[in-house]
């Protein structure tokens, strides 16, 4: 609460104790000692927590370095208990710097943040929702062996153009129209694939082809189709 209030990165003789492995009431006589003789100045002493601790009692007087001046009053007091963990105790300086430098959130942008979630929230479950709605309509299409509405299978597809189901085949593949797979029931109750090609597209890319074909005695004739019947075709 302390740090907050005052805006400045801190750091506690008994996190200094942590950092270096001492005792935490040799820390406190180090920097008594290096205080009197002027190293450095007496920082302020306060109750501070022992975050490690399981201990009921976790709090206990401590001194707190705050700011520049208690920066470069730490690393003295590190340097002279264990002089091989200064550069631990620089890199935890940075630390708090950088934490302290990243600006907190005011109410308002943390209540924006809040409602931006739980929209990203809403949108993931109408998702999960339509899914479940999607999958639920497919297995009643299954149970009822119908084929979605703008789709038909090569049987049909054969009566509309003339052509067999060899040559619808053959032009879909040429064309890139959608195709899709559903399960039909059998009359004896089996499941069976069938093979299902969008309408709309197909019948367009049909009289695309048609109207390039060449047509060569009863027969049509096209690069990506060669020779093809279209019963019924009148152009």
């Amino acid at each position: 609460m302390n740090n907050l209030i005052t805006n400045k990165p801190s750091m506690t003789s008994l996190e200094i104790s942590e950092l270096v492995g001492k005792r935490h009431d040799n820390v406190k006589r180090t920097i008594e000692t290096l205080a009197s003789r002027g190293v450095i100045q007496l920082p302020q002493i306060e109750e501070v927590e022992n975050k490690q601790s399981n201990s009921p009692n976790r709090f206990a007087d401590g001194y707190r370095f705050e700011g520049e001046s208690g920066k470069r009053d730490s690393i003295v007091v590190v340097a002279q208990l264990s002089p091989e963990f200064t550069a631990r105790l620089v890199d935890r300086w940075r630390e708090l710097e950088e934490a302290n430098a990243r600006p907190a959130l005011t109410e308002i942008e943390m209540i924006a943040a809040m409602a931006a979630d739980a929209v990203r929230q809403q949108k993931r479950l109408t998702h999960v929702e339509a899914k479940v709605e999607e999958v639920a309509e497919t297995i009643e299409n299954i149970k009822r062996g119908s084929v979605p509405a703008g789709w038909s299978g090569y049987t049909v597809l054969k009566i509309k153009c003339g052509m067999t189901k060899f040559k619808c085949q053959t032009l879909v593949k040429a064309y890139g129209i959608p195709t899709d797979t559903i399960t039909m029931m059998t009359p004896d109750g089996q499941p069976r694939p069938m093979g299902i090609v969008e309408d709309a597209p197909f019948m367009a890319a049909f009289r695309h082809m048609m109207s390039e074909a060449e047509q060569r005695g009863t027969r049509w004739y096209h690069p990506k189709m060669n020779l093809f019947n279209a019963v019924g075709w009148a152009g």
